[in-house]
């Protein structure tokens, strides 16, 4: 009984090891290959959003008539170059009202600067005034100058991945055939692209949806406030809900902190800390989950995990890709035996039966 133990400590050993090893391998080629890898898998994430869009324009029936395959595309491609186009119109067109609001923004924080300082005492009012006056703005420009020329770099290469992947769309069946000699094991391994795209579609399909909404109330809140600029922190709400848990509140509190310096009272602050938590809780907690279902059937945990992982991996696009990169490993690992173990512990309940 002893030998039998032995032995299988002896064979249980090495494959931990291996596995190790294997772990810190990808973490390390996820770090170094980011600059490959980030518009990759951005481009995949939008690439999803827009075959989404296309099969929900392809599906709609209108007086007996279905959109055909390639008019659905340009449909989906127009959306969303016209959303793209709107995002950069709101952004563009607040510029001048920015510079204009900011010397009364600047007035109101000294204000307060002020007011804090004599609530702090003189040795302490000392230390914030000189670490007010260590924040150089224009030793941060040339940083900022060459993200920007890198954020053009990668929408760029983006915009170039995307198009190759709709032109490889029609090959992908007929590949994966030729890889596999079993006709069965080519079957099972389409099937399963097929539930990993349907999966994260519907994901990215649904959570567009509630972001949508989502920055829509928050949108006619920030205006019945008076808030400057609804427009930009609405689009902001958005952007950011796709980030789940963490993203929604910092989303409220950038208007928020738009507030204290814009208006001379507290009042408009609380009520538009309480508006905004309240529309947040509402969409979130309430009607996103009657969206999604149990379709995805992911522990909160094991998105905190994921948000945190690749958030340290890519930064804030990890922190947008981490919930369907987590759909994905469950999916692949709910397929391979080995692995199921790792499927039920991300899931929510433990209940990962695969459709067959």
């Amino acid at each position: 009984m002893r030998s039998g133990l032995d032995g299988q400590h002896n064979t249980l050993a090495p494959s931990t090891a291996l596995t190790i090893i294997a772990f810190g391998v990808i973490v390390a080629g996820l770090v170094y290959g980011r600059q490959f890898l980030l518009p990759l898998a951005l481009a995949i994430f939008l690439w999803n959003l827009m075959e989404a869009m296309v099969q929900g324009f392809s599906s709609a029936e209108i007086a007996h008539f279905r959109a055909p395959r390639w008019l659905a595309t340009l449909l989906g491609i127009a959306t969303v170059g016209l959303g793209f186009y709107l995002i950069f119109t709101i952004l563009l067109g607040q510029v001048d009202a920015i510079n204009a609001a900011m010397p009364r923004y600047l007035s109101r924080f000294q204000a307060m600067v002020a007011d804090l300082t004599e609530w702090l005492g003189p040795d302490r009012a000392a230390k914030v005034r000189d670490a007010l006056a260590s924040i150089d703005v224009t030793k941060r420009l040339p940083g900022l100058i060459a993200s920007t020329q890198s954020i053009i770099i990668t929408a760029l290469l983006i915009i170039a991945y995307i198009a190759f992947l709709f032109v490889e769309q029609g090959q992908v069946g007929t590949k994966i055939a030729a890889m596999f000699s079993d006709k069965r094991k080519a079957e099972e391994a389409n099937e399963l692209l097929e539930e990993i795209s349907t999966s994260v579609r519907r994901y990215i399909w649904f959570k567009t949806i509630v972001s949508v909404l989502t920055g829509v109330a928050c949108y006619v809140v920030l205006r019945f406030f008076d808030i400057d600029f609804a427009e930009t922190w609405a689009l902001l709400i958005f952007v950011l809900n796709y980030i789940p848990n963490i993203g929604s509140i910092v989303a409220v509190a950038f208007p928020c902190l738009l507030a204290l310096v814009q208006f001379e009272t507290l009042t408009p602050f609380l009520f538009l800390v309480t508006s905004l938590t309240l529309i947040q809780i509402a969409i979130g907690s309430v009607l996103e989950p009657m969206l999604m279902g149990k379709g995805l059937n992911m522990s909160p945990f094991a998105i905190i995990l994921s948000l945190a992982f690749w958030g340290m991996i890519w930064g804030i696009a990890g922190m947008f890709l981490s919930v369907p990169i987590l759909v994905i490993i469950m999916i692949v690992c709910a397929h391979v035996p080995k692995w199921r173990w790792v499927a039920v512990s991300l899931s929510k309940d433990g209940n990962i039966a695969t459709e067959k």
